[in-house]
């Protein structure tokens, strides 16, 4: 007989079994209390087609992404095409450009002009007064102009409704009281 004892005599830990049935149970638990899958994010451009027309509500300009501003190619581009109706004040003025996606003028910008070329800059929004209807008809662009420009253009525009101020009246220098005992 060998001093060794078979395998049929020797008893085998159960352990290692317990700990794979413990697995199988957790894997089957994992599986049965799985949650959905996330939607996929629908890419801006292809969603704009299939929104349904019956939407009127249009967003606000806050909570609009940077996709759905233009570039600041294409409005150079427009502002070239109507540089010619900007008012100018210390080579600065604002723009809006035409925002299809809230069908208004939602997108602001600051140009300053130099020698060189015109620098562009987004803006929350405008400083100076809109002209609302100046400008060609249809235009994809709402200019400004500051307050001293509006009341030059309204006072050359109507000046007989400009009141002339009354002359103030004349100061008197020798109110005071006189010192005692000088003149």
């Amino acid at each position: 007989m060998s001093a060794e004892p078979s395998l049929a005599n020797r008893n085998l830990s159960q352990v290692p079994s317990w700990v794979l049935a413990g697995f199988l149970v957790g894997v089957v638990t994992m599986w049965l209390f799985q949650s959905k899958p996330a939607e996929p994010t629908p890419v801006p451009g292809a969603a704009v087609a299939a929104e349904p027309a019956a939407e009127t509500e249009a967003p606000t300009s806050s909570a609009l992404r940077d996709a759905e501003k233009p570039s600041i190619e294409i409005v150079e581009a427009l502002f070239e095409q109507f540089r010619d109706w900007v008012f100018w004040s210390d080579d600065r003025t604002q723009i809006a450009v035409w925002n299809s996606t809230t069908l208004s003028f939602s997108d602001y910008f600051e140009v300053v002009r130099t020698e060189e070329a015109d620098y562009f800059r987004s803006i929350p929004g405008f400083t100076r007064l809109p002209l609302d209807g100046y400008g060609p008809v249809n235009s994809p662009i709402l200019f400004t102009e500051t307050a001293e420009q509006r009341a030059k253009r309204f006072y050359q525009a109507n000046p007989d409704k400009v009141k002339v101020p009354d002359a103030p009246a004349p100061i008197e220098f020798k109110t005071l009281p006189r010192a005692p005992g000088g003149e």
